[in-house]
């Protein structure tokens, strides 16, 4: 199944996310970074918190300041883009909520774009404080939920009804959250990086136009060709732009 392919390669995400202390970046790293930050030299400051990336660490904090290093700079889309990828490893943190809506509130014309369907709004509500390996968890306990009442159902004839029950809420929260967790690691979001994108109906420089795209708007990539990518705006329209116009979340 193809949902069963996502849900292995989401809970390889998740034991990469919590590796040990180790694969953290170095404090000294840290330290050397927030005191350019406060001293107002954020390009500096920028080349210090890429140093741990290049080598293949990753945190959440780290983005964190690195969106925090960009918004300081007015380079919205490059601040979004970082926050985007802070809200996947700490999704619950108050102060990156606080930061990631001020910057979308400075993208241009966000809101000639239609927004993502009502009820795909009303599970980003519930499951987007969840970590992907928090997610991967609560699908794996759902299985375990659905098996276990099952067999509690076979065996005990006076839980039989109550398993039934069981088991049917136990399907519903796991095929709401399979359908989550399909979303997130199946689609390839990016965000615009430059001033503005025009999205082509072709893959090649004297395209047609179709539509345009803004600094720190976002879009879901399902194609690539040569140096383009094929996005798709969350109303359903697709085009293609360069990729160096996007960065991939």
């Amino acid at each position: 199944m193809k949902w069963t392919a996502y849900i292995v390669a989401a809970l390889a995400v998740a034991l990469a996310t919590t590796a040990p202390l180790a694969a953290q970046p170095a404090s000294d790293v840290f330290k050397k970074a927030s005191a350019l930050y406060v001293e107002g030299k954020y390009d500096e400051a920028i080349k210090e918190y890429y140093k741990p990336i290049q080598e293949g660490y990753e945190s959440g904090n780290l983005y964190y300041n690195l969106g925090n290093c960009f918004l300081k700079k007015n380079h919205i889309g490059y601040a979004i883009l970082y926050y985007e990828k802070a809200r996947r490893l700490i999704p619950a943190d108050a102060d990156l909520r606080a930061n990631y809506d001020f910057a979308q509130s400075l993208v241009k014309n966000r809101q000639a774009i239609a927004a993502r369907p009502w009820l795909n709004r009303q599970l980003d509500k519930v499951f987007n404080p969840l970590r992907t390996g928090t997610l991967t968890v609560l699908i794996v306990l759902f299985y375990v939920m659905i098996f276990a009442a099952l067999t509690a159902g076979i065996f005990v004839e006076r839980l039989k009804r109550y398993s039934i029950m069981a088991i049917s809420s136990a399907a519903v929260l796991l095929i709401v959250s399979s359908y989550v967790l399909y979303e997130r690691v199946s689609a390839e979001q990016s965000v615009v990086l430059v001033e503005k994108v025009e999205a082509r109906y072709e893959p090649f420089d004297k395209a047609t136009v179709f539509f345009t795209l803004y600094e720190g708007m976002k879009a879901e990539v399902i194609d690539t060709s040569g140096q383009w990518y094929k996005i798709r705006r969350p109303d359903g329209k697709a085009g293609w732009v360069q990729k160096n116009d996007i960065g991939l979340i």
